[in-house]
């Protein structure tokens, strides 16, 4: 194993969910970001010793809970964004404004493919572009499926809601199907889209990878060429921490 993986934790936050990886051994454990549950997440911290974690929030104060009993296990926790900077050259405009997420997705897309199309399938939907030559040049922010379904109900309340484990039909002949088909392959449109358009701007042919926790769900009915890999972001924070893609 190497070095840099021995009692290495990685902890992404989102949105909606709490992700925390062991790299020696693998093991996962995935809360709820806004209420963790602290007595599982301490026992997780406690299985093993560990000696380092590398972290990234999307939301302030999203590692609080970690962060405490990681301060109680005298384990240091470095943050992307923070603690540890963007080592990709930045052709951003606000990069104070910068999730670290999207970074930290195109530096294990770029280690891997060189120049990369990142697609994040999470609460939001982002693609991003990075160059061949390591630039991150951002991309795109949109609605992720649950805002899609959100933002559906809120505005048409009499509409049944999308069942996101539907199977789409064309024509749809219900109401309940109509609104299935429409969310699913209306956001498979809206990512191949921006995709497309993507590609368009890059400086030279670009490898497609998707990621993220609705990118299965993409997956089954899009059109989009590309690679999955649900483990993008911790293979990111991974190569913050010295290890490998």
């Amino acid at each position: 194993m190497h070095d840099a993986m021995v009692g290495l934790l990685t902890v992404a936050c989102g949105n909606s969910r709490l992700d925390c990886l062991r790299h020696d051994d693998g093991a996962r454990l995935r809360l709820d970001a806004a209420v963790p549950d602290s007595a599982l997440l301490s026992a997780f911290l406690r299985e093993r010793a560990l000696v380092r974690c590398v972290a990234c929030s999307v939301v302030p104060n999203g590692l609080q809970a970690v962060a405490a009993l990681l301060v109680q296990a005298r384990v240091p926790l470095l943050q992307a964004g923070i603690d540890l900077p963007c080592p990709l050259p930045l052709a951003y405009e606000t990069p104070h404004t910068l999730g670290a997420d999207r970074w930290v997705t195109a530096l294990a897309a770029h280690r891997r493919h060189g120049r990369a199309v990142v697609v994040d399938c999470g609460s939001a939907t982002t693609v991003n572009l990075v160059e061949a030559d390591g630039t991150f040049h951002g991309g795109a922010i949109a609605p992720g499926l649950r805002a899609f379904t959100a933002g559906l109900a809120v505005v048409t309340r009499a509409l049944p809601v999308p069942r996101l484990d539907a199977v789409p039909s064309v024509p749809s002949r219900s109401s309940q199907e109509a609104v299935d088909t429409g969310v699913l392959l209306g956001y498979c449109g809206l990512v191949e889209r921006l995709v497309a358009d993507t590609l368009r701007a890059a400086a030279g042919p670009a490898h497609v990878v998707v990621t993220g926790g609705n990118s299965e769900r993409l997956r089954r009915f899009t059109r989009l060429r590309a690679d999955y890999e649900p483990e993008l972001l911790h293979q990111g924070l991974r190569l913050l921490a010295g290890g490998r893609a």
